[in-house]
């Protein structure tokens, strides 16, 4: 009877993990599509979702493989003993009897100075190393903070006002009104139990990931994004982000104290899922927000679980081996589990009262070009980037004219105004596509051109009338006017169909290589009257961030509006 109910719990587990499974590599393949169809916000919700599904994959496994892994384990530790016990590394050790001793202090469970706290400092420098590694390419403006400016200057275009008003809540969780409450009931409640050391361990975190915090923050001296691109105003420096150091520190600790207060397998897997959620959404909201560029994030992110990490070390070698004996250890405590909910019923309360939202109006400084033409081409912006600042197409338009002028004349002669890839959006698109129906204001991937998305998309459909096959252009306003006329530039390419681009086979549209054909029916089909040729770049052929091919004479078209 036993074995049966083994067998039967071992058939479920087993089957629940090859669902996660199948589902975690179905998420990688959503994962891939998303960030190649330019949804920040989708993209970091599947990351979080295939964070979820790897633990519950992770769990089912380990609850399936309990026996065989006993056995794997038994294996080793005879493998590791016969090593031991091997003629050459005998012979190694009685000749280097100080080295061979202290390596085995340092992986002796017995010492309390061996394998905790070596797996402690390695994991300590290894999160501290990523932290440096991400600093460094700060400091020398690398790659990753190119990444930085073209998400942050994406933001505005993607806010809606439920996102706002969630991320505005999800933001003050970590305020300083917000950490002072958990501190406050944290402490509290240990402190009622006599849990002195446990009290004093998080006014030690919050003390610390505090000073931290502020002394990288001066010592970089990082200014934040640009206001004009924030939902609202931070005064002080950028990196690191203290909300997320702060998340991932704090309430990182609080999850170790619910972790050792619940033994229940299913209670601890809900309290991995629900700090990993906080941490992930906390740096979103900073991003979203526009008061921290996604490096600020990452690197808080590594300092703080550094932080985390070096906490718990020394708190596991001090319980482990009762170095305190005096004093009351115990970390134990199942009312702390009312701390996030007081916590999140405060932050839903009151976040509105002390996040103030300003309303930022953008003011557009522009530079008299004079006539545009051959010779002053070159001060525009001539090529669009993908978000890692690779270039693409040259621009093949331009327009001198307002953005009302635009949609227009655009509006008039059938075209469409793409929406914004917001999530739900872009979530439309895909159902759409894959049922090859039209959506006629599906939003586009977002390029951009000096750093900054197009501030204007249209789309036309072709007699398929279908998503998957569609002309369509995107628009940049310039800093320079043209005898006060705003300086517009843009490129276009047609949608020909579906392919299955990449390694991973990603679904995404398949341009036709010959843009110049799609500049010249866009013209034709606007009607473009005063129009003339420019060369702004020469003959040339390339790939855009789909990976597909295109050629062009490097002309572009100059209309007046």
């Amino acid at each position: 009877m036993t074995k049966q109910v083994i067998s039967a719990s071992s058939m479920l587990f087993g089957l629940a993990a090859l669902g996660s499974l199948a589902a975690f590599l179905g998420n990688i393949y959503v994962v891939k599509s998303v960030d190649l169809f330019g949804s920040p916000l989708l993209f970091a919700v599947s990351l979080l979702v295939e964070v979820i599904i790897i633990i519950i994959f992770a769990y089912c496994l380990l609850r399936t493989l309990r026996l065989p892994l006993k056995i794997i384990a038994s294996i080793l530790g005879s493998a590791w003993q016969g090593a031991l016990d091997n003629s050459y590394v005998t012979h190694w050790r009685q000749h280097h009897p100080k080295i061979s001793h202290w390596l085995g202090d340092r992986l002796s469970a017995k010492d309390p100075y061996g394998l905790v706290l070596t797996l402690g400092v390695t994991t300590v420098l290894l999160l501290f190393s990523q932290f440096i590694n991400i600093l460094v390419n700060v400091l020398h403006h690398g790659s990753l903070t190119q990444i930085d400016v073209r998400i942050i200057h994406l933001m505005p275009s993607l806010r809606t006002p439920l996102q706002t008003n969630f991320f505005r809540f999800v933001t003050f969780t970590n305020n300083s009104q917000s950490v002072l409450l958990l501190t406050t009931l944290t402490t509290g409640i240990l402190w009622r139990r006599r849990q002195w050391f446990a009290a004093l361990s998080v006014i030690s975190v919050l003390i610390s990931s505090q000073l931290i915090n502020f002394i990288a923050k001066n010592l970089v001296g990082r200014m934040r994004p640009e206001r004009l691109l924030s939902v609202y105003t931070e005064n002080s420096y950028s990196f690191p982000s203290g909300h997320t150091m702060q998340a991932t520190a704090l309430s990182g600790f609080l999850a170790y104290l619910l972790f050792r207060s619940f033994t229940s397998v299913v209670a601890r897997i809900m309290i991995i899922l629900g700090y990993i959620g906080t941490v992930v959404l906390v740096g979103l909201s900073r991003v979203y927000l526009g008061v921290h560029y996604p490096s600020d994030v990452l690197a808080a992110v590594f300092l703080g679980a550094a932080l985390l990490a070096g906490v718990i070390t020394v708190i596991e070698i001090t319980v482990r081996y009762s170095l305190l004996k005096q004093t009351d250890c115990s970390f134990s405590n199942r009312r702390l589990a009312v701390v996030p909910v007081l916590v999140v019923l405060f932050s839903i309360a009151f976040n509105s009262y002390f996040v103030p939202v300003t309303s930022h109006h953008s003011i557009h400084k522009t530079i008299d070009i004079g006539a545009v033409n051959e010779t002053t081409i070159h001060r525009l912006p001539l090529y669009s980037e993908t978000l890692t600042g690779k270039t693409m197409e040259p621009i093949n338009f331009i327009y001198l004219g307002s953005k009302p002028q635009l949609e227009r004349v655009f509006l008039v002669h059938g075209w469409y105004e793409a929406d914004h890839s917001t999530v739900a959006n872009t979530l439309k698109a895909f159902a759409v596509g894959y049922q090859n129906m039209q959506y006629l204001q599906a939003p586009v991937t977002p390029s951009y051109l000096d750093t900054y998305p197009e501030d204007l998309a249209f789309e036309q459909p072709t007699q398929l009338n279908t998503l998957r096959q569609r002309h369509h252009t995107r628009l940049w306003r310039t800093n320079y006017t043209s005898a006060g006329r705003e300086v517009w530039v843009a490129t276009a390419s047609y949608d020909e169909g579906i392919e299955l681009s990449g390694a991973a086979k990603i679904p995404t549209h398949h341009i036709d290589p010959n843009i110049d054909n799609e500049r010249n029916y866009i013209a034709r089909s606007l009607s473009l009257k005063d129009t003339s040729y420019l060369q702004v770049v020469g003959p040339q052929a390339g790939r855009n961030a789909g990976g597909d091919g295109f050629f062009t004479d490097g002309r572009a078209i100059l209309t007046m509006l």
